[in-house]
């Protein structure tokens, strides 16, 4: 592991000076919130955990763990916070997870010794989750730990000084961020990559597949104007909604996305089954969706991160061949085959651990 958990609040309290250094973490998910201090290696204890689903809670229960957990402390050297939504403006961010008559964080209300003026930062879910890969780019053996082949590269894997390395995360949307390395420093950029047209072939079968999935669209998205396809609209959760209603027998049942998830792992080699035929899909437009950003970032290795990827472990694994096969096919073959895509073969919070890799990487470049 790259960074240790060290305990809860009561070991924190036990085995830490009031004045050392440290960073504090926020995890902003859609119903739990994780707030960790970090030492200044980055091994963390978990200060609280709790259930929020409105700015009000959110607000409260950070004003808590400044006012009673950390008093006694001095203030954290910096603070990182991750969220799902859009940054609005230069104070104001919208939580798409939450409820939506409290769900715009202005960040001057967030308690001040907890996440100082000048020494925090909120990343999106996406942006911290890819700066959760870097410590283990950087650790010897690290990426082994948490990442598994999906599609080998056949050339020589190109390791250059200064690379982009694309990170896509399929959930209820698809997020895409670059990596970029300059040296032996690492970046993040965020991106609306997902929203980007798909790459199309001329087969009759994908052609009639599209035209179905514009008419559900049409149906449910009726402000929309344009209809061209857009990568999230089949690699989402209403993707896979969407081809699951167009794949499934006329007697099959209506599945929420994890069941037809668990049926599709239950049986992977079944293509006649609706949910591996919609799954086979999701992930096939996953891949081709990396294969479009590798060609026009020239990237040096694609990441695919989320409890998705690893969840559905049995059914990535026994597509293989044709994910290959899909990433390949493309005129930039010679670029491509020396580009491996790597898919995470474990639970771990990345968001969280980005957080602290982010926050203690701002002091370094002060220093």
């Amino acid at each position: 592991m790259v960074y240790k958990v060290l305990g809860n609040y009561s070991k924190l309290i036990e085995e830490q000076k009031t004045d050392s250094k440290y960073f504090i973490g926020i995890d902003i998910g859609g119903t739990n919130t994780r707030v960790v201090y970090a030492t200044e290696n980055g091994d963390y204890y978990t200060i609280k955990e709790f259930l929020c689903s409105s700015i009000t809670k959110l607000i409260e229960e950070l004003t808590i763990i400044q006012n009673e957990c950390l008093g006694i402390f001095i203030e954290p050297e910096f603070c990182c916070i991750d969220l799902a939504g859009p940054h609005l403006s230069k104070n104001k961010y919208k939580l798409t997870n939450y409820i939506e008559s409290d769900n715009f964080l202005y960040t001057e209300k967030l308690p001040s010794k907890l996440c100082p003026p000048g020494k925090f930062a909120v990343l999106n879910d996406l942006e911290s989750g890819a700066y959760g890969i870097i410590p283990f780019m950087k650790s010897e053996g690290g990426l082994d730990s948490i990442f598994s082949t999906i599609v080998q590269q056949t050339g020589t894997l190109r390791q250059p000084d200064n690379c982009v390395y694309p990170v896509l995360a399929a959930g209820t949307g698809l997020g895409v961020g670059l990596i970029t390395k300059f040296g032996d420093q690492y970046k993040v950029i965020p991106s609306e990559f997902g929203h980007i047209s798909i790459c199309s072939d001329t087969h009759d079968c994908e052609q009639e597949l599209f035209k179905k999935l514009q008419n559900i669209i049409k149906e449910k998205e009726i402000s929309r104007t344009n209809y061209s396809l857009e990568y999230e609209d089949i690699v989402s959760g209403r993707g896979v909604q969407a081809l699951y209603s167009i794949m499934k027998h006329e007697n099959e049942p209506e599945r929420n996305n994890a069941e037809i998830a668990t049926q599709a792992a239950a049986n992977p080699e079944n293509l006649n089954c609706s949910c591996v035929k919609t799954m086979k899909i999701h992930y096939q437009y996953l891949v081709r969706c990396a294969r479009e950003i590798s060609v026009g970032t020239f990237g040096a290795s694609v990441f695919l991160i989320g409890d998705n990827i690893v969840r559905n472990n049995a059914m990535v694994c026994s597509i293989k061949p044709f994910l290959g096969e899909e990433f390949l096919d493309h005129p930039k073959l010679e670029w491509l085959s020396t580009i491996p895509v790597f898919g995470q073969k474990v639970i771990i919070n990345l968001n969280l651990i980005g957080c602290i890799f982010y926050a203690s990487s701002q002091i370094s470049k002060k220093n």
